[in-house]
């Protein structure tokens, strides 16, 4: 039987976690999007990296199985992927690359659409395997692909919270509408954070995220928390050529300390004083009150 790899893949997000292994559950971050070109990949990597650098073992786990890109923004090329564990040629562990700062990268088959399905001997395996990471792991980010496609509201309601990202465009909100909505409908139970990127400035991004969660309150039966947003940030493209983390490359940039801010929230760790924050990142105004709500 033939599938595409996504439909293969389905049964990673499924994955039921062997608690009895863990000290403390493994925490699954789904990170998706309404539509492409949101900058979701390169939020999950900096995300992961920050998350690490604050102490968590992190793994990020490429789950765009057709336009994979984690690998391109680190300038590596693996020598095995997902596609191959999918096809039963190499283990779990065989294709796990070690990234900045100590963080772990679970790379996709970018591109490859048709492999054969999974025979129960590879299921379990991979199963096992990933068992075994999470055990290893105190979160688990999964950067899946953009859209409704099946495999990406799949994996974003095997996670336990998912962010979804917008930008200011209209196709962009509306769009991220479309994901909560289809999301939600499939695992009402899931906490989402929804993060604005690409914004001018802080007033911009508060009214996309109001815009979006009076609707999503209003019109389905699941609440967002606003995560808070990344601006312009032209250190951002600069590190992307030069396919380098922007967490790393530029530390002080209002990306990076937006960022850093957002892990914070996360982990529900305390920042630090806003004076050493530069215009641009969240300190002050509706969002940082939103940041900070209900702590």
């Amino acid at each position: 039987m033939i599938n595409d790899q996504a439909a293969s893949l389905r049964d990673l997000s499924k994955l039921k976690r062997r608690t009895e292994k863990h000290l403390k559950p493994v925490r699954r971050i789904a990170v998706t999007s309404g539509k492409g070109g949101v900058g979701k990949s390169n939020f999950s990597l900096n995300l992961g990296i920050c998350l690490q650098k604050l102490g968590q073992r992190v793994l990020l786990v490429d789950a765009d199985t057709n336009l994979a890109n984690i690998d391109v923004l680190l300038g590596v090329n693996p020598e095995y992927t997902l596609a191959d564990v999918v096809l039963g040629d190499r283990f779990i562990n065989d294709i796990i690359l070690d990234g900045p700062e100590g963080l772990k990268i679970m790379p996709a088959g970018s591109g490859v659409v048709d492999l054969v399905g999974l025979d129960s001997v590879v299921q379990d395996r991979i199963s096992h395997g990933m068992s075994d990471l999470e055990a290893n792991h105190d979160a688990v980010i999964l950067d899946t692909g953009a859209g409704i496609a099946e495999a990406v509201i799949d994996f974003a309601c095997g996670a336990d919270e998912v962010i979804v990202i917008t930008t200011p465009e209209p196709t962009a909100i509306t769009d991220a509408y479309a994901v909560i909505k289809v999301i939600s409908s499939r695992n009402a139970a899931l906490k989402f954070h929804l993060l604005v990127n690409f914004a001018k400035n802080q007033e911009e991004a508060d009214e996309v995220a109001r815009k979006i969660k009076l609707v999503v309150e209003n019109y389905l039966t699941v609440s967002i928390d606003i995560l808070g947003f990344l601006p312009i940030d032209n250190h951002i493209p600069r590190a992307v050529a030069r396919q380098k983390p922007f967490m790393l490359l530029n530390p002080r940039c209002p990306a990076a300390l937006n960022i850093e801010m957002i892990a914070r929230r996360l982990l529900k760790m305390p920042v630090r004083s806003s004076d050493s924050y530069p215009e641009g990142t969240l300190t002050g105004g509706s969002l940082f009150r939103h940041l900070f709500k209900g702590r």
